[in-house]
């Protein structure tokens, strides 16, 4: 009867023993399911986050507008001249006004080419203009330098 005594402990502990290993295992599982559901809402919560700052940074970028432009001459023949170069140069940039920054950001030689590319007449001298610095945002600044252009002198034509 020992033996049979024996072997019916033996089975009643490793049941004992089961159930308390059971018990402390599904409490460690509940804990991660709980860290895991924590986790899951907390990713979440970050993800709408950050739809909504996307969101704002996208509508931000689209109300970045090129508002006002302001011409600086730094360098002209005389003052009368400065003067006509700051309202040609407003009026050759006129077509950049209300156009999202972003693109003039990208793409800073719009600017050079609608103003360096071509000789203006102003009190009847040629002069052409060189940006010498460029401040691009909502309001942008252009500082130029206004030189007469030179007429170079052609040796050895004959004129009929």
């Amino acid at each position: 009867m020992t033996n049979k005594k024996f072997l019916a402990t033996f089975a009643v502990g490793t049941l004992f023993g089961c159930s308390v290993l059971l018990s402390i295992m599904g409490h460690d599982l509940d804990q991660l399911y709980l860290k895991v559901a924590s986790c899951l809402e907390e990713k979440q919560q970050l993800d709408e986050d950050r739809q909504h700052l996307t969101e704002q940074l996208s509508h931000a970028q689209r109300g970045r507008v090129l508002r006002k432009i302001i011409i600086n001459v730094e360098k002209a023949p005389d003052d009368f001249v400065k003067l006509k170069v700051k309202a040609r140069a407003k009026d050759q940039l006129r077509p950049l006004m209300n156009k999202e920054l972003t693109l003039l950001e990208q793409q800073p030689d719009l600017f050079k080419r609608l103003l360096e590319e071509r000789p203006y007449r102003i009190s009847d001298q040629s002069i052409t203009l060189k940006i010498n610095t460029l401040v691009i945002g909502e309001t942008t600044t252009v500082y130029l330098t206004a030189e007469k252009e030179q007429v170079t002198l052609q040796h050895g034509v004959d004129s009929p």
